[in-house]
């Protein structure tokens, strides 16, 4: 048996990070972009306006491949701090992880705001397209790197969920943040594909994304102060 089964992360953990790549769907530097990523999955060549189905499986794929390598490298990272601060007292662990959920969350309920770059701006500057499926898997890392710094609280969030579990290691930290990325990334590319059908959720889901926001933040919160309560 592999080390990524072995070292899994437990169940609660891999929901808790497909719910921070929901919550990091419908933030403001992905629902507003959706439209022209839309265009750029679907179109066709010179000769065809619309790209062929066999076209658009590659661009999926290639794009879906380009999110999950970009944050399951970072979430290695994650589990590899985790792993060196093993041998640090638990609870003062989990009090430290916890007040950092507490403060992120904050900062997603809208307490304060930190201005960041948007992700859009710096990826209109690399020259880079969904042509193919080795187009789209570039396509798919520049975006999710254009993304971090709008996701700041979320994806800090899931990294120090990944960091801080049980027995965390290399292998948990991959596997948590690709469940974060396939959360972030799948909602996604169903709205491109079905865009002309879900106009209208796309919609509601922006004209309540403040709200979807909060909410967010505040589980946030009272994780982050279960953490600590616990602990003590």
């Amino acid at each position: 048996m592999t080390p990524l089964f072995t070292a899994a992360p437990q169940a609660v953990s891999l929901w808790a990070m497909l719910g921070a790549g929901l919550l990091a769907f419908v933030s403001p530097c992905v629902l507003p972009m959706l439209p022209v990523y839309t265009v750029y999955l679907m179109s066709g060549t010179e000769d065809t306006k619309k790209a062929s189905p066999f076209a658009v499986f590659l661009r999926c794929a290639g794009l879906l491949l380009g999110f999950v390598l970009l944050y399951t490298i970072i979430g290695a990272g994650a589990g590899l701090l985790g792993s060196a601060l093993k041998n640090m007292n638990r609870a003062a662990m989990n009090i430290l992880s916890g007040s950092l959920m507490i403060l992120f969350g904050l900062w997603l309920f809208d307490v304060f705001h930190i201005s960041t770059s948007h992700g859009s701006s710096f990826l209109s500057k690399i020259n880079c397209q969904m042509n193919g499926f080795w187009g789209s898997f570039l396509f798919g890392l520049v975006m999710a790197l254009s993304f971090t710094s709008c996701l700041t609280p979320v994806l800090a969030n899931a990294l120090i969920l990944a960091a801080s579990a049980d027995g965390a290691t290399m292998w948990t930290g991959i596997a948590s943040l690709a469940v974060f990325a396939l959360g972030l990334c799948l909602p996604m590319l169903a709205v491109m594909l079905l865009y002309q059908w879900l106009k209208g959720a796309l919609q509601w889901l922006r004209a309540h994304q403040m709200l979807i926001r909060r909410l967010g933040g505040g589980l946030m919160i009272l994780y982050g102060l279960y953490m600590i309560i616990t602990s003590l």
